[in-house]
């Protein structure tokens, strides 16, 4: 039955991929000013992660038509048929379907670009499309791969209603963070994870009408498709005829044994905070962006700078006003989103240089790949360093950090555990996604007097970073306003600049990024906020009004208005409605998977640069020199 569910699924997704070919060869495609476009590429997809894809999609329709068999045959319920299939860790033995990842551990001195050969036992652990991991049960409609829904079966409340009905714009400036923290936020959440959208042949794929008119029917519509109905009604989009936010589903890959289960979602870099955005998480990437002379990374020089800037690539994955306007090259294709992130890997870029450039003066007969390797090193512990030491404690709170042993109590630990898997958790990026309230409307510079400062709208500017090279100060006045510029409170009000206004190009509209978080989510199966409370200790809630320990009451009664259910209510959601914790930006639910991942991510890091005592480590003093 397993060997006939294969080869039926290979066929019928190899189907389902050619029909969605011709419907993009029928013009069914991104309008090349839609909004939509611009967030394709910002989760474009590489070849080798396509092809995961693919084998992926066979397995999951191979697991499908199993489970109506059996289902049929044997006369269960289909969650039975699937805790059946996790106890009988059904594999696929077949080569011609699915192969094993085996990765052989090489060793070396520095960590790999890719994050492979980490681990000693598990090389392949945080290695560039590796699956997220998950701390609990998705809630998959079919327990595989079809979106949830709610528990009376019907469908779960609209994403764009939930966004205009409970994350309304009401600004309100943070009496403590400034715009650079939440930029540096933004650095390590690209660090840490990135999710690619699945395409066609052509390239993205169109689920809207138009320019974003009507959702497309069913028959000329991708099966990838997940659109985001807009109300009639809708408070913004009316005015503008929008009824469809196009939204695509994320990539999925297989698992590492090639057994049948449900859908896992691909995480396309490193899941150490190894400075990927800098370096990339490839290796052809990361030759290309190094200038083979020094140990150094390719930079740009413009003429009365003394410093350089971020290479230049293919102008139309920006969103340029003139020719001569920059678009960048970078480890991540995001670099572009807006003009402050560019800066940060800017400044990254420059302390690479500055850092390569001091270790072969230092050590004249050191070899390009030395000093590369050295640089990275380096500038990779100042990223953990500030990340750990100053963000983290700052963000989350330091007393809690430490009692969960996610800061080391001392800055030369040797707190390694070879059996800590740092793969990211899948709901460790919806709990940051919550950060997109911090995101204030609009973006400052400031002179070197500080006298005053120049605003700038964050929707001109998306995917169009000229602000950063546009006078021979403007980096620089660019890095004074963000240190300076309040990031808005951590609540759930969010900007319109990215809940009506997101890569809105030329258009009067954009999408709807707090909508686009929830739909993620239900993307990605994630378990419901109820599920996530109890797994991190709290109790289980079985009325909206068992919410009232971590809920505001409005915020409860908003939210029961809107779902059926207290089991409906999404982890995005529910989380960011929570008050609080003392000396964090985040609730309790939130807090305790925020923490989760850190832990994983310094203790389940061989190359974290504080681990001593390991033939790769800092030596005490060497440590203490590069942390001043």
């Amino acid at each position: 039955m397993v060997a006939e569910s294969l080869r039926c699924g290979r066929e019928l997704y190899r189907a389902a991929n050619k029909r969605g070919n011709q419907l993009a060869r029928s013009g069914v495609c991104l309008d090349p000013s839609s909004p939509a476009l611009f967030h394709f590429f910002s989760a474009k997809l590489l070849p080798e992660a396509k092809k995961a894809a693919e084998v992926s999609h066979e397995l999951l329709t191979a697991t499908k038509l199993l489970q109506v068999k059996t289902c049929s045959s044997w006369d269960i319920s289909p969650n039975t048929f699937m805790s059946i299939l996790e106890d009988q860790d059904i594999r696929v033995t077949d080569l011609a379907y699915c192969k094993p990842v085996k990765i052989p551990f090489r060793k070396s001195k520095y960590r790999s670009i890719d994050g492979t050969s980490n681990n000693m036992k598990h090389p392949g652990w945080g290695r560039n499309g590796a699956p997220f991991s998950r701390i609990a049960t998705p809630r998959y409609s079919d327990g595989i791969y079809a979106m949830p829904v709610a528990k009376s079966g019907r469908q779960l409340p609209n994403a764009r209603v939930l966004s205009t009905e409970l994350f309304a714009d009401r600004p309100i400036p943070s009496r403590t963070l400034t715009y650079m923290n939440m930029q540096w936020g933004q650095f390590v959440t690209h660090d840490l994870l990135s999710q690619a959208m699945e395409v066609n042949d052509e390239g993205g794929i169109q689920c809207c009408f138009g320019n974003g008119q009507e959702v497309l029917p069913s028959e000329w519509q991708n099966d990838k498709c997940i659109p985001i109905c807009v109300p009639e009604d809708d408070p913004f989009y009316r005015h503008y005829g929008v009824r469809c936010i196009n939204f695509v589903r994320s990539v999925t890959t297989p698992r590492d044994d090639c057994s049948l289960g449900y859908a896992e979602q691909m995480n396309t870099v490193t899941s150490f905070l190894d400075g990927s955005p800098i370096y990339g998480s490839d290796p052809m990437l990361a030759s290309k962006l190094r200038e083979k002379s020094g140990g150094r990374l390719k930079e740009r020089t413009k003429f009365g700078c003394k410093r350089g800037f971020l290479p230049a690539t293919d102008p139309k994955t920006c969103d340029l006003r003139n020719a001569s306007d920059p678009c960048y090259f970078a480890g991540d294709r995001r670099v572009n989103q807006t003009p402050t992130l560019a800066v940060i890997h800017t400044l990254l870029l420059r302390e690479h240089n500055r850092v390569a450039d001091i270790l072969s003066s230092l050590n004249p007969l050191w070899t390009d790949e030395k000093i590369y390797q050295e640089a990275r090193r380096i500038v990779i512990a100042e990223i953990q360093h500030i990340t750990y030491q100053e963000w983290l404690p700052l963000n989350f709170g330091e007393n809690y950090l430490r009692y969960y042993r996610i800061t080391p109590s001392t800055l030369y630990s040797r707190d390694y555990n070879p059996d800590v898997n740092p793969a990211v958790v899948g709901a460790f990026a919806a709990a940051f996604r919550s950060l997109h309230s911090v995101v204030p409307d609009s973006f400052f510079t400031c002179p070197a007097t500080y006298h005053c400062a120049y605003m700038y709208k964050l929707s001109d500017y998306y995917f169009n970073p000229a602000l950063v090279e546009s006078s021979v100060d403007s980096l620089d006045e660019i890095v004074r306003g963000i240190v300076t510029q309040s990031a808005a409170e951590a609540d759930p009000h969010c900007t319109r600049e990215i809940t009506n206004l997101l890569f809105k190009l030329d258009n009067k509209w954009g999408m709807d990024l707090i909508a686009m978080d929830i739909q993620r989510g239900r993307d990605h199966g994630l378990a419901s906020y109820n599920d996530y409370r109890e797994t991190c200790g709290l109790k289980r809630a079985h009325c909206f009004q068992d919410l009232s320990g971590e809920i505001p009451q409005d915020r409860i009664n908003a939210l029961s208005q809107i779902y059926e259910c207290v089991d409906d209510i999404d982890l995005f959601v529910g989380g960011t409605m929570e008050k609080t914790v003392q000396g964090s930006i985040l609730g309790k639910t939130f807090q305790c998977i925020v923490a989760e991942q850190f832990y994983r991510t310094r203790i389940g890091d061989r190359f974290f640069y504080d681990h001593g005592e390991m033939p790769h480590s800092f030596t005490p003093g060497k440590f203490n020199n590069n942390i001043e």
